[in-house]
């Protein structure tokens, strides 16, 4: 018994030497990184094709606290003209590059977003203009405005900075699992022009793609930019 006990007494104080000898686990990171690359057929932004209706590749790099900050930067191949300008009429390829920023936030259920967003075009800095946004999601549903705050291309004097309203709704079909449908609903208004824009689209992983079948609508616009549609393969790391 004097034997037995002498062992454990040696086991527990090896036991708790190896405890203090451990490296301490570190902490985890308030920060989180993530990436995307995709090929979209089109690259349809508010119902007009940024790209004249071709093949665009896209990617992305996002970082987020646990704060609710996040930013990142989004690229694009496309056409360097003004994207509310006539895309009949592009003045050749360019990549697009939009740097943004955001805070969210959640009150009583419902999550709200602030944020911050450049349009840059390499090589026709003429077309930049920068927007803010506010947004609200509950239950799939997303209600958001934008407000155009600078134009570059409107030059000195402009003030016809206008707002473009949004409705989007996500819904993911349970008979299928992972197919989701979204519907979109947005409105321009300036105090040139008011437009609006509709689109559906229905996203399944593929292969390890996010692949997406989008139709989209601009209601009056006749011709090239009436009806565009687009098959979109995304990964994110």
């Amino acid at each position: 018994m004097k034997n037995i006990a002498s062992i454990t007494t040696l086991t527990l104080i090896a036991a708790a030497a190896m405890a203090d000898a451990a490296p301490a686990v570190a902490p985890a990171s308030a920060w989180t990184q993530s990436a995307n690359l995709a090929f979209t057929s089109n690259y349809v932004w508010r119902g007009v094709s940024q790209n004249t209706n071709s093949l665009a590749i896209q990617g992305g790099f996002d970082l987020a606290h646990t704060s609710g900050l996040s930013a990142g930067v989004w690229a694009s191949s496309a056409n360097s003209f003004t994207p509310r300008s006539a895309p009949s009429d592009p003045s050749g390829s360019t990549i697009e590059v939009d740097l943004y920023a955001n805070y969210g936030f959640k009150v009583s259920g419902v999550d709200l977003s602030v944020g911050y967003i450049a349009y840059t075009y390499q090589g026709n800095s003429a077309a930049d203009f920068s927007e803010v946004n506010v947004s609200a999601t509950y239950a799939g549903v997303t209600a958001k405005v934008s407000k155009e705050i600078t134009n570059a291309a409107a030059g000195a004097g402009f003030t016809d900075h206008g707002y473009y309203y949004e409705l989007g709704y996500t819904y993911s079909i349970p008979a299928v699992k992972g197919l989701d449908l979204g519907l979109h609903y947005g409105w321009a208004d300036t105090a040139t022009a008011t437009n609006e824009d509709l689109s559906v689209s229905l996203s399944y992983p593929v292969a390890g793609f996010a692949a997406t079948v989008a139709y989209s609508n601009v209601p009056g616009n006749t011709g090239a930019q009436h009806d565009l549609s687009s098959l979109t393969l995304k990964k994110s790391f």
